[in-house]
């Protein structure tokens, strides 16, 4: 399981796993982000909700697969620390804090003591696929540091410079 040592908001050094955690979330999303993406460009689907959930003490791979809906989309994360993410097509923030909110309760029946939930809306193309998966990855840092569980936390994006299109800065010294 994660480990946390408590730092301040404004320090740029990560734990390891975190770091780790951040690269597994790009390496396993970025590809179907990407085709959602598409689809939101050329297709005129108009939104979808990425939900990032774990529980600690409980297998969390056999509930969700029963509890999502054929067209959600479940992605594991990190198996041994229980992290997952359920991507909800056609499907807005309230919606989505609705069902995240079923999922935690379902959790708890089923024995769940803390279930850590984070999600994220995308209802347009604006910001990056980094962006959107590292502003998810560190707002679900922050909540398991501060062990706020069994509720729905949001992400929020800030907004984008314009004419700025690369998933990667880089600025000359």
């Amino acid at each position: 399981m994660f480990t946390y040592e408590r730092r301040i908001k404004n320090e740029i050094a990560f734990h390891e796993d975190e770091v780790k955690l951040a690269k597994t979330m790009m390496d396993k999303l970025r590809t179907t982000v990407e085709f959602l993406y598409y689809l939101m460009e050329h297709r005129g689907m108009l939104s979808f909700t990425m939900i990032m959930i774990s529980a600690d003490e409980l297998n969390l791979e056999f509930l969700l697969q029963k509890w999502k809906r054929k067209t959600d989309v479940l992605i594991e994360i990190n198996k041994i620390n229980n992290v997952y993410v359920v991507i909800c097509q056609s499907t807005d923030k309230k919606g989505g804090q609705k069902f995240a909110e079923i999922l935690i309760s379902n959790i708890n029946m089923h024995g769940g003591a803390k279930t850590y939930c984070v999600e994220a809306e995308l209802n347009g193309t604006k910001h990056t696929i980094q962006e959107v998966i590292f502003n998810m990855v560190e707002k679900y840092i922050n909540v398991r540091q501060e062990e706020k569980s069994n509720e729905v936390f949001f992400t929020e994006f800030e907004e984008k410079v314009e004419g700025n299109i690369a998933d990667i800065r880089y600025h000359n010294l």
